[in-house]
């Protein structure tokens, strides 16, 4: 083994950087090390890069990562061994809180979490919970494998409604996880899905992964063009993952009566309803949704297992989305490009190997 390693570290706000550091050691008998093949870039990783920080400087940065066990505590659980190779949970839950009793870690009082509040991924090797590991089914490359956190996460909100067969939904903003949605949506029961998008390379590549129309919400009225598709009524279920103070609005506008709605982009201006919104919620007894993260629970499904499994059998296709592998030497650059938008991209993957 060796014993430096290069890894991304946030100094402060912009202040990011490829740096020589120590390779992690193993230090509780439930962790292993890994080494780590492919860490995708969040949405939520620009922000935190370029303006709000992490929770202590420096931070190696990434949540989203796969790699191969090289070396397993005494006492690794979940029968992984070196050699596997995994996916990784990024939140760690302390596992007392009320939440945690209940099965809910995702909404853990007091958790940690990979790549913000504790060094993460985007590194050769990083150190990690056994339990937190997942290992890659035979189909599912180390890319694929860093693509389960934002494939369980379209699942998380998909699972928030009242799926049947014959539903109708609208995915608004077409990140990964919006172009997961969509996929999501069509797997499990709609035969009609609106994806809503400013860019048209992005509507294209949503009409080949599913949706049956894409709308420039730039060029044309997102909600009337979902009406006049749906006789006047509105559709079923709409989803929101823009983030945007406008499409939080038209996600409920674009909603028939009895209809579902759930937000799961992540917005950092304030909100506000028009009145004609809120008497839609109101005289359509519509059903609102938060849906934050995803969960690796047993029960009723553990969803980074259902999103392994589905990308495994060629169901959830994200190859598609990566529109960028990169060397770790690349990270300001790059994070550049994403916060700046001088080029189109959707997911972002940076290869430890590669030189």
């Amino acid at each position: 083994m060796p014993q430096k390693m290069r890894a991304v570290r946030l100094f402060a706000p912009k202040d990011i950087r490829c740096v020589e550091v120590d390779v992690p050691e193993i230090e509780k008998d439930t962790q292993v090390l890994i080494k780590v093949k492919s860490c995708g870039v969040c949405g939520s990783d620009i922000p935190r890069v370029m303006v709000k920080g992490t929770y202590h400087f420096p931070t190696t940065i990434g949540h989203e990562f796969a790699g191969q066990i090289v070396e397993c505590g005494t006492k690794a659980r979940g029968g992984i061994k070196s050699g596997d190779r995994v996916s990784v949970m990024p939140l760690l839950p302390c596992g007392t809180c009320q939440y945690c009793k209940v099965g809910q870690s995702h909404l853990c009082d007091t958790y940690d979490y990979y790549g913000s509040r504790r060094d993460g991924a985007m590194a050769e090797y990083i150190v990690v919970e056994s339990e937190n590991c997942l290992k890659l089914p035979q189909n599912v490359s180390y890319d694929m494998g860093a693509m389960t956190d934002p494939v369980s996460v379209g699942l998380h909100a998909v699972r928030k409604v009242k799926m049947e067969a014959g539903k109708s939904a609208a995915v608004f903003g077409l990140g990964a996880i919006g172009y997961i949605t969509v996929q999501w949506l069509k797997e499990l029961g709609c035969t009609k899905v609106f994806a809503v998008d400013v860019a048209d390379e992005k509507l294209e590549l949503a009409r080949r992964l599913g949706a049956t129309y894409g709308i420039n919400g730039k060029d044309t009225d997102a909600v009337k063009a979902i009406k006049e598709s749906t006789g006047g009524e509105g559709v079923d279920i709409a989803i929101e993952f823009a983030g945007s103070r406008f499409t939080h609005v038209q996600a409920v506008a674009s909603c028939k009566k009895n209809g579902e709605v759930v937000y799961g982009g992540i917005t950092y201006d304030d909100v506000t309803y028009p009145n004609s919104t809120i008497a839609a919620i109101l005289r359509g007894e519509l059903t609102i949704h938060g849906s934050w993260n995803s969960s690796i629970n047993p029960l009723p499904i553990n969803e980074w297992m259902s999103a392994l499994e589905y990308m495994n059998l060629g169901k959830i296709n994200v190859e598609p989305l990566i529109t960028h592998k990169v060397r770790l030497e690349d990270c300001k650059a790059v994070f550049d490009m994403m916060y700046n938008r001088t080029e189109v991209f959707t997911k972002v993957l940076f290869a430890p190997e590669m030189q």
